[in-house]
């Protein structure tokens, strides 16, 4: 039985938030490079095969082939290594809150590097954002302000290079379909990964654990690769505007599991400056026809990114 393409997206969200829950439990056994090279092995090989029923791999010029390496270092390798850096210090639910500010980074980085205009509703929710960014980033100690740990920096880290991504992805998705564009960066971000850790020389654990071995098999296959053909067909069946309403559920569903699955406790003011970042990011990609078009994220991580509208 098919699934409504409303059930597809939710299920697609569900998993890229889950993904924060899944990484914290790889890291407590693996390093972060080690988990961030699991994952993307088995995501791209998955891509790969699915590209190669699909598609045919286009001819690239060169300029083609420095966005899909620019977005495999920003989007890949820099955006998930710091990732797992990120979840092996702090909460998963913690970390699904602060990667919440992508859409207001990516409106501010369009903002400066490409011209855009933001309108002053949108200028009011980067404001409601960044105020919700500072309360959450000192609230690592409950009732109290308090500057912001390594674990937030590789998190912020984070927001940054996934904006830098977006805004490269615009430009690649201009001539290359959106699977070629994941596929490719994917693959760039693999190679760079797994060539970073065979430098370090950093061995696997010969006693890997089934929890361990199950939060990367999530990660790679259920997190990315099932994540991303899901919100795919969403995209074809309902239109990327449509589609990117259910991204600002990622922060939700990360938090939410992250909360139910490791008992973590989420302190008031961290409650706070989560709900005002997401009041943000609702206020700030309002459009005039009154849809919200969040960024993709995936967080999330999948890098599945929109055509440019």
């Amino acid at each position: 039985m098919k699934l409504p393409v409303s059930l597809q997206l939710a299920i697609a969200t569900a998993l890229w938030g889950g993904t924060f829950t899944a990484g914290r439990i790889a890291v407590q056994q693996l390093s972060p490079l080690a988990v961030a090279c699991g994952r993307y092995l088995l995501a791209t090989t998955v891509l790969l095969l699915i590209m190669l029923q699909r598609e045919r791999w286009p001819r690239l010029d060169h300029r083609q082939q420095g966005l899909l390496f620019g977005l495999g270092v920003s989007g890949i390798a820099l955006y998930n290594w710091l990732f797992f850096i990120g979840l092996s210090l702090i909460p998963a639910s913690r970390a699904a809150l602060i990667i919440a500010l992508n859409p207001t980074a990516i409106a501010l980085g369009a903002a400066l590097w490409t011209g855009d205009r933001l309108r002053s509703w949108q200028w009011a929710g980067v404001g409601l954002s960044l105020i919700g960014a500072v309360l959450l980033l000192g609230s690592r100690q409950a009732g109290a302000l308090t500057l912001p740990g390594w674990g937030d920096l590789a998190l912020i880290g984070c927001v940054l290079c996934w904006t830098v991504y977006s805004l490269l992805a615009r430009q690649a998705l201009r001539s290359l379909s959106p699977l070629t564009v994941t596929t490719g960066a994917c693959c760039w971000g693999s190679l760079l990964l797994v060539g970073l850790w065979a430098w370090q020389g950093v061995l696997l654990p010969t006693d890997l654990s089934l929890t361990t071995t199950a939060a990367i098999a999530y990660l790679g296959l259920g997190g990315t690769a099932l994540a991303f053909c899901l919100y795919a067909n969403g995209i074809e069946r309902l239109g990327a505007a449509r589609a990117g309403l259910f991204i600002n559920l990622v922060p939700v569903f990360g938090s939410a599991i992250g909360a139910l699955l490791l008992q973590e406790p989420l302190s008031v003011l961290t409650l706070v400056g989560g709900l005002l970042v997401l009041a943000g990011v609702g206020l700030g990609t309002i459009q005039p026809s009154g849809l919200s078009l969040a960024a993709v994220d995936p967080s999330q991580p999948s890098p599945v990114a929109q055509r440019d509208r």
